[in-house]
């Protein structure tokens, strides 16, 4: 077993066959092989570690958003990230003498709202976009999250990462904003739309570089982002916004314009609120991963029948797929 050959001295619990559903945003998705909880960035590193020189690919589980993990779950190693600090630092002197913008440090784990609230109590503008958004920071960086016209690239300073084995063991290594290679929901950490555990790169945390601004103005703009979320998104169980904007145009437009709100597949529906979202009224245990997949793959084929254009999934298919999914 692989508890066995687990040290004591790592400090976590393997637990085995654990249903991830209630861990994912849409509540969906089959077993962890193996599952374990880490709330310190050094726990993270030690079991990946440990893990890697045992032969057992990994995964990193956030918040669950915006990935579909597939109802035969994932082989390996589920690490799900519990570090979540935040703070304020302010910007040493040495370095920056000309420039006294206060730095927000984010462990991966830590929700992005929670911290874009942290920055605004701080009087702090620039993450205001993200009070709305699920997911953590590290799926954050990862997906180069973003709404209201605001993404992460903007202002990420830097990344340590516990980088992909070299042969030499898994390194902590900085890297910075252009080492990331942002794109539109993307970097160079982001891989293939479908991804199994393996030995990858892991976000350990992150620094943001932020401005001052008027304490009262920023949670204003943050509070009507909220108000707006509320207004225009549901509220049941769903993967998030479930394909990317075309260039000139919405996903959700589009497949309202196709007469798709309110399309069912199995336990998963269209949203009548917004039609790029897919939704689990029934919560765990009510929908498949495969309903899921099937009514993404009815949106694509329609959409581009009728409008000529090809959706692309902001969702990453997670786990065991069959190949003709990968």
């Amino acid at each position: 077993m692989i508890t066995a050959t687990l040290p004591a001295k790592l400090g976590v619990q393997i637990r085995e066959e654990v249903s991830l559903a209630p861990y994912t945003s849409m509540k969906v998705g089959g077993p962890a092989q193996y599952f374990a909880t880490v709330s310190t960035t050094e726990q993270m590193i030690k079991v990946a570690r440990w893990a890697r020189a045992a032969e057992i690919p990994y995964y990193i589980l956030g918040g669950g958003s915006n990935i579909l993990i597939a109802d035969a779950g994932i082989r390996g190693l589920v690490i799900y990230n519990r570090c979540r600090l935040v703070r304020v630092d302010e910007a040493p002197c040495c370095v920056f003498p000309q420039d006294d913008r206060p730095f927000v440090f984010a462990e991966s784990g830590a929700p992005m709202a929670g911290a874009a609230r942290s920055s605004i109590v701080a009087g702090l503008t620039g993450l205001e976009w993200a009070v709305s958004i699920p997911g953590t920071v590290g799926g954050a960086v990862v997906g180069n999250a973003g709404a209201h016209g605001g993404e992460i690239k903007d202002n990420l300073w830097n990344v340590m990462i516990l980088g992909a084995d070299d042969g030499a063991g898994l390194t902590v290594e900085e890297m910075d904003a252009v080492q990331l290679a942002f794109a539109y929901r993307s970097s160079s950490l982001k891989r293939q739309l479908t991804v199994k555990a393996g030995f990858g790169p892991i976000v350990l945390n992150a620094n943001f570089r932020l401005d001052f601004g008027d304490v009262e103005a920023i949670k204003a703009t943050a509070d009507g982002y909220l108000q707006h979320r509320r207004r225009t998104q549901p509220v049941e169980p769903s993967v998030g916004s479930t394909f990317r904007n075309p260039p000139g145009d919405y996903a959700g437009r589009l497949i309202e314009a196709a007469g798709l709100k309110g399309t069912r597949v199995g336990g998963v529906e269209v949203s009548e609120l917004h039609a790029n979202f897919l939704i689990n009224r029934g919560g765990a245990g009510a929908a498949r991963a495969a309903d899921v997949l099937a009514l993404m793959r009815r949106i694509q084929q329609t959409v581009e029948d009728r409008f000529g254009v090809r959706l692309e999934p902001e969702v990453q298919l997670v786990g065991e797929w069959p190949e003709t999914e990968e």
